[in-house]
């Protein structure tokens, strides 16, 4: 399905396409780190076009967000739609400052992408109540886009889910925190009027599906979006057998993404991205580059995926 469906894709028609799976596009940077690589986030873009994705989510954490200026995130974006062409959907991370989100769903408006996901808010003085009001203000504000909430702590609790399933712009929720039984939980007392995605990627997609998901992100599906594409569809068929043998195969991948208590998530992605002909490079600081050891076994975790 295209991203240019007119100024405006109604919320059932963008909920048949997140109920599927999305990649979490890298942000490629020149050497230096100054500049966004343009050439190499374009390559990266038309491989996944060609392997058939159907949702691309530019400006996501794997996308490195949090390092990204106003400036560079509009220009991630706008590469990322040129790129794509007609070809795919596009949902762009969004967040910071109320304004600044706002702001970033005009942008993401003017070029023709019909969703955005919320960025859960980084703040040292975040309260539940706060977050409430900082959703509904944002979703207020967003009449007419197509809003994923992206559930990365608590305090987009249950409580304030249910004070903002009103909005009929409200159609998902990517999940990626607590335990499977408290999204189960949830997806029980709230209902299913909304897409459910389980934001942990294949590892935990099975789980999450007998939970009640209909939808999963994926960051190896940078460079491996035929593996991605054999769980979403073997999860859809009910064929647990066969996404398990799937999740069993990425698991060691990623536990090394959960080193370092996490922080290698990305660098892993970009270095396999590098490996097999695309472009990673390093990540911006605050992230870390890999050690040597780290690397060699990264690439004995996926020397039996066939790339």
């Amino acid at each position: 399905m295209s991203i240019l469906d007119g100024d405006y894709m109604e919320p059932e028609k963008f909920k048949e396409i997140l109920r599927g799976y999305s990649v979490t596009t890298v942000t490629p940077f020149t050497q230096d780190l100054s500049i966004i690589d343009i050439d190499g986030l374009t390559v990266n873009i038309k491989f996944l076009i060609d392997n058939d994705v159907p949702l691309l989510i530019p400006n996501g954490n794997t996308g490195e967000f949090y390092s990204l200026s106003e400036h560079e995130w509009a220009e991630v974006l706008k590469i990322t739609v040129d790129a794509a062409g007609n070809k795919t959907t596009i949902m762009s991370g969004v967040g910071h400052s109320i304004k600044t989100a706002t702001t970033q769903i005009e942008m993401a408006r003017s070029l023709g992408v019909p969703a955005v996901m919320i960025m859960y808010p980084q703040h040292v003085f975040v309260s539940e109540e706060g977050a409430l009001d900082y959703y509904r203000s944002i979703l207020e504000k967003a009449d007419g886009m197509n809003i994923v909430l992206y559930k990365k702590g608590p305090y987009l609790s249950d409580f304030v889910l249910k004070k903002l399933m009103h909005f009929k712009s409200l159609v998902g929720v990517k999940y990626a925190f607590g335990r499977i039984v408290d999204f189960a939980k949830t997806v029980q007392d709230l209902g299913a009027t909304i897409v459910w995605s389980c934001g942990t990627a294949e590892r935990f997609a099975p789980f999450f599906w007998l939970a009640g998901a209909t939808a999963f992100t994926s960051g190896l599906g940078n460079f491996a979006p035929k593996i991605t594409a054999r769980m979403y569809h073997a999860l859809a068929q009910g064929d647990f057998a066969s996404a398990m043998e799937i999740q069993r195969m990425v698991t060691p991948l990623e536990y090394m993404r959960e080193g370092r208590e996490k922080a290698n998530n990305v660098p892993v992605i970009k270095y396999v991205l590098d490996q097999v002909g695309l472009v990673g490079g390093n990540c911006r600081p605050p992230i870390h580059q890999l050690s040597e050891s780290e690397q060699e076994a990264i690439i004995r975790s996926i020397q039996d995926w066939e790339l």
